[in-house]
This record gives structure tokens, sequence and C-alpha cells, in this order.
């Protein structure tokens, strides 16, 4: 299992984007037995809330597998975000994977 230092880089990248990470649910895939992340996101701009499953576990993904798979959920749920702060949100996940995830 992965540190809470790990799972606080991915929540950081979400709130980077100006939304609120509720919760987090791991559940068993019922096609497939593996667990899996589900996560809720608030757009506290919107009001809106995008239920996200990543498929996988966070820590099997690097921070800009994680941050694309976060990115389409929540276009799926109607909200946009600037591309500005896209773009820089990006450029840390992607320096957050050059770095091995030390910042």
């Amino acid at each position: 299992m992965a540190s809470r230092v790990v799972y606080s880089r991915y929540r950081r990248l979400v709130e980077a984007l100006g939304l609120r990470q509720l919760d987090v649910y791991r559940v068993r895939d019922q096609s497939t037995g593996r667990l899996k992340d589900v996560i809720r996101l608030l757009d506290p701009a919107s009001g809106k809330v995008a239920v996200i499953d990543l498929g996988t576990l966070r820590e099997s993904l690097t921070y800009q597998e994680f941050l694309s798979k976060v990115l389409e959920g929540v276009e799926k749920a109607g909200i946009t975000l600037p591309e500005r702060i896209v773009g820089n949100v990006m450029e840390k996940a992607k320096q957050l994977d050059e770095s091995g995830g030390a910042s």
C-alpha cells in the first residue's frame, strides 16, 4: 500500500485544477475481480460532482495518466476547466513523473 504522501500528491493535482476531492472508494471490479479506485470530485464554481472510475488503483498510474483520466471524467460530467490551468497542472504532473514523485 502506498504512503499518505503519494495519495496527497494525487489530491494536490486535483486541487490545482480548482476541484475538490470529496472521497475515494476502493472497490472490487465485478467482471475482473481486481481492485480499482473511484473518485468523486466537486467543482465549487458550478456545484457539479464528477464520479470518475479510474479502472485501476491510483498508485499504479503515473501522475500524467491519473490526470488524463481525471480530465476525461470531468469533461464527461460537463465541467469545464481553463486550458491555461490544465496545461500548468499537466506540466506539474510531468515534472512529478520525471522526478520519480519527489517534490
